[in-house]
């Protein structure tokens, strides 16, 4: 039985037409719901292991029943972790990533906003210094 399972099993594959797969356009940008639909996942990831690992505990105590909580402090501590990941992972994004996304081409307001943007960082970090001495003998 276990050969002819494996027999029409390596038959389907070898019969089945293969797929074109195609790359992902690399000048394509992710949107802000696909980063936080993945950050997201992430960070509801995590906080399932972090209770997977907090499950796991239980077998080495003498009385489960009396330390359930350990699966509550696995799952928060997992959705810390994943919330840290997800911070760290949004701010060490290059600039160019952030400030050359995709805008729509009627959208004049969002160019607005991005030159205003800019303009207001610039002025913050070209600013005069405001050290001044008097002397008078």
């Amino acid at each position: 039985m276990k050969s002819l399972l494996t027999l029409i099993i390596t038959a389907v594959i070898l019969i089945n037409p293969t797929q074109q797969v195609y790359a992902q356009d690399n000048t394509s940008q992710a949107g802000v719901l696909n980063e936080s639909l993945a950050d997201l996942t992430l960070v509801l990831g995590a906080g399932a292991v972090g209770a997977i690992l907090g499950l796991s505990t239980l077998s080495f105590v003498d009385r489960p029943k009396d330390h359930m909580k350990n699966i509550a402090i696995g799952g928060a501590l997992g959705v810390v972790v994943g919330v840290g990941i997800a911070v760290f992972g949004q701010a060490t994004k290059q600039t160019s990533v952030i400030t050359e996304a995709p805008l729509d081409a009627n959208s004049v307001e969002s160019y607005a906003r991005l030159d205003f943007s800019n303009q207001r960082i610039a002025e913050s970090y070209l600013v005069q210094p405001t050290v001044g001495y008097n002397f008078s003998f």
